[in-house]
Order: structure tokens, then sequence, then C-alpha cells
């Protein structure tokens, strides 16, 4: 699996999260047309998935998955509202660093652990996902 910066995992979800599918992403993105990009989100920077392309394997990043290179805790609960729409004390409890009762199913479970750095552990149990940092 491919690791990416946070921004990047960002700049996809914020796609995907205004309706463009990762077949438009992956034509738009190799082709270096960001002009509908930038309408969906001026100040993003679109460009640093054109650089990834080059790269990388840019349609198994979109189509498969990625791995976060560094994930901090509120990049973690951002990718976690922008991917799956869960939204912190609403959704899922947070205390010290730790996400808990995040209510994912068996496939959103997997993306989520394919996204995490090595720095953040997660565990399966009753009443939910939980994410807490790796001792």
């Amino acid at each position: 699996m491919e690791s990416i910066t946070l921004m990047e995992a960002y700049a996809i979800e914020t796609l995907r999260g205004n309706g463009i599918n990762n077949d438009k992403i992956i034509e738009n993105i190799k082709a270096n047309d960001l002009e509908e990009f930038k309408a969906v989100k001026e100040n993003m920077d679109f460009d640093a998935l054109v650089e990834l392309s080059k790269n990388a394997d840019f349609e198994a990043i979109v189509n498969d998955g990625y791995k976060v290179k560094f994930l901090t805790f509120n990049g973690l609960k951002n990718l976690i509202k922008m991917k799956f729409g869960k939204f912190a004390d609403e959704d899922y409890q947070v205390d010290d660093f730790v996400i808990s009762g995040l209510e994912l199913d068996k496939n959103q479970q997997q993306d989520l652990e394919n996204m995490l750095s090595a720095n953040w552990t997660l565990s399966g149990e009753a009443g939910g996902v939980t994410v807490k940092p790796t001792k």
C-alpha cells in the first residue's frame, strides 16, 4: 500500500466528499486538469496530487486505499469526518488522544486501519472501533 502525506489525503477526500468519483479524480490528475477541482476548494493544493501521480501508483492510491505517512490526532479526526462523515462527540468519544465507540462497517474499519500511520493502533470492540496512540 502506498504512503501519502496528510495533505494529499485531505485533497483526495475533499474531492470525494464533493461528489467527484475515483475515475474522474484519476483522469483529471493525470491530465493535470485542475480547474474543476479548484472550483471545489480554491485553496487546496491539488498540484501535490499531480506530483504524487508522477512518482507513485496513483490509481492504486485512489482505488485501493493509502496509508498516511504521519497522522496527527487532529488529522485523524479530520479524516474520519471527511471519509466517513463521523463527528467527534456526536458519533464517537474522544478522551486523551483516544477515539472510542466509532461505529464503522467492516469495509470502513479496514479502510481506516489501512490509512493509519505506525503511531496509531486500531481495535474493534463491542460498541465500536477504538483508535489510540501506539505505545
